[in-house]
């Protein structure tokens, strides 16, 4: 009976060494299992606006909704000028509807035949409305318009001036009303085909059809 008293504290003993070894070995296991799993918080957590798409912060500034306003910006800036050919025809265009607007005025006062006055207050109406038309354009496209006529109607002006009755009406009808608007038709349809602005070639668009009107009524009126 002695020796079973040994034995059997040396069974305990052995029993509790098992215990604690296996509480050691599920300690490791569990922080094991814990480490290779992915952190919830960071999976579950949406980008931010000012992150991009590795994940990384982007700098101040330089979000996408930035970079959309800044390119619609450069667009807008971009489109409300015009390059040196696009500005030199729209000049053109200009000095064309002061031409035949100040030439009318001098027919007013200068013609006695009710045709040729009714022709000359149709031109100062439908190329003073042209007019503000393309001053709004060029207002846009920051372009300052002349405003007066050029060299050579201030010197055909000059030479109307002096002629009255009959032979006024006929220097009015060949020039104001025959070569000035054919010029004038030539140079909308050369912005159709040429310029690269659009609205200025939406504008000498709209135009052509009223300057076609202006020249046939002009040849009816020297038959």
């Amino acid at each position: 009976m002695k020796t079973m008293k040994p034995i059997k504290m040396a069974c305990a003993s052995a029993f509790a060494a098992m215990l604690a070894s296996a509480g050691v070995v599920y300690a490791q296991a569990q922080a094991s299992e814990s480490t290779s799993q992915p952190s919830s918080t960071s999976s579950s957590t949406p980008m931010s606006s000012g992150t991009n798409s590795s994940g990384t912060s982007a700098p101040a500034g330089e979000s996408s909704a930035g970079a959309s306003s800044s390119s619609a910006a450069g667009t807008s800036t971009a489109a409300g000028t015009l390059n040196s050919t696009d500005k030199k025809m729209m000049m053109q265009l200009a000095q064309a509807n002061i031409a035949e607007i100040e030439t009318a005025k001098l027919a007013q006062t200068q013609t006695k035949n009710p045709d040729v006055l009714a022709f000359a207050e149709k031109m100062i109406d439908d190329h003073m409305q042209a007019a503000e038309e393309l001053a709004k354009l060029a207002q846009e496209k920051n372009v300052t318009l002349p405003g007066e006529p050029d060299a050579k109607h201030q010197a055909l002006a000059k030479k109307m001036a002096k002629l009255e009755g009959d032979k006024f009406d006929k220097q009015y009808m060949a020039h104001a009303g025959m070569e000035d608007h054919q010029a004038t038709i030539a140079l909308l349809k050369r912005i159709n085909t040429r310029a690269a602005d659009p609205d200025l070639k939406a504008l000498a668009g709209k135009m052509l059809p009223t300057v076609e009107e202006h020249l046939n009524t002009a040849k009816e009126k020297k038959q």
